[in-house]
Order: structure tokens, then C-alpha cells, then sequence
């Protein structure tokens, strides 16, 4: 049996990490693959409390949640639970916004990668794929407020300080797969 690979990705919004995890599996596909997400717990909260599911609830909860206990790294325990009942050769954690997060990758030899894109480039993304209630419609100047919060301020700083790679996905979608490629041969995924 194959030994289950862990690529953890960091980014902000738009970046890429839906379509990361799109191209890994179309280009992987006799081998199996899951995306585990750190907002999942944070959109289920959300959910329970009979809240809108918007960007702005979810980093309340989360917010809440590291100032109530005093620890940054409090959806760790939910996430290693999360992992060991995840069955896949290969498993993405997705959305990493804290450094004390990254004890999780390194728990599991994972790959920490971050993946970027220019801000207009984001912008536009998010605005024709929408992934919470707030970002319908939104405007440019609510865009780059959310992008200057301080959840996306350590997402860019784990990402340049600690990623073990990274790939900058301003470009096609065949461009964002061929660095995939490149990433995947590099790290020895293939």
C-alpha cells in the first residue's frame, strides 16, 4: 500500500485552490483524491447557528473561536480527525490561515505549497465564482478591504516565509496545469 501523500495549500481568495485540486485529479486519476478544508468546521458552525454563509460570519466564528480558548491552532484537533478518516492516496488540506497550522503538515511530511495571483486577477475570479453569500456582487473596494483583514495578511506571510513551494497562477488554466505538472514532478507526486 502506498503511503497517503499530504499537500496542504495556502492562498488567498481567487488564487487557485479549487482548480489546484480539479487539475491534480483529472491529471492523477488512477490514484484517489481528497480535499479536507480548515473552513469546513468554521461553515458548519455557521450553518448550526442558522447564519448566512458569508466570509465575514465564517471569520467571526473563527475569530471567536481562537480568542475564547487563546490558541490560534484550535481547529487542529478537528482537522487531524477530519484526516484519519479521510480515505485517499492523496489528501489536500485546504485554506491554512494560521502558522500554527502548519504542525499539522509537518506531522504528516506534507508539502506545504502556496499558490498566488496578482490581486485584480483574484478580484475577478471571486466575482464570477462567488464561494460565499458576501462576495456576490461585490464591489472592488470590498474586495481589497477583506484582502487587507488580517487572516489574508499571515495567509501571504506563511505562504513567502515558510511554503516549501509555490506556483503563481496568473495565467490560463493551461498554464496554472503545467505548473502543476512542474510542482508535482518536482516533489516527486507522479
Amino acid at each position: 500500500m502506498e503511503q497517503k501523500i499530504y499537500i496542504a495549500t495556502v492562498a488567498e481568495r481567487g488564487a487557485g485552490k479549487g482548480l489546484f485540486v480539479e487539475i491534480v485529479r483529472r491529471l492523477l486519476r488512477d490514484r484517489t483524491v481528497a480535499m479536507v478544508r480548515f473552513s469546513d468546521p468554521l461553515r458548519e458552525i455557521v450553518a448550526l447557528l442558522g447564519k448566512e454563509e458569508s466570509r465575514d460570519n465564517i471569520d467571526t466564528v473563527a475569530t471567536a473561536l481562537r480568542n475564547a480558548f487563546h490558541d490560534d491552532g484550535i481547529l487542529i484537533p478537528a482537522m487531524r480527525h477530519r484526516l484519519k478518516q479521510t480515505d485517499a492516496d492523496i489528501i489536500v488540506l485546504d485554506g491554512l490561515r494560521k502558522p500554527e497550522e502548519i504542525s499539522l503538515v509537518r506531522e504528516h511530511n506534507g508539502i506545504l505549497l502556496y499558490i498566488t495571483a496578482d490581486q485584480h486577477t483574484r478580484f475577478e475570479r471571486r466575482r464570477q465564482s462567488a464561494e460565499t453569500t458576501d462576495e456576490i456582487g461585490m464591489s472592488w473596494e470590498q474586495f481589497v478591504r477583506q484582502d487587507q483583514a488580517a487572516v489574508h495578511t499571515f495567509i501571504r506571510t506563511i505562504g513567502e516565509t515558510m511554503a516549501d513551494a509555490r506556483i503563481e497562477n496568473n495565467g490560463t488554466v493551461e498554464e496554472f496545469e503545467a505548473a502543476i505538472k512542474k510542482f508535482m514532478e518536482d516533489k516527486n507526486i507522479y
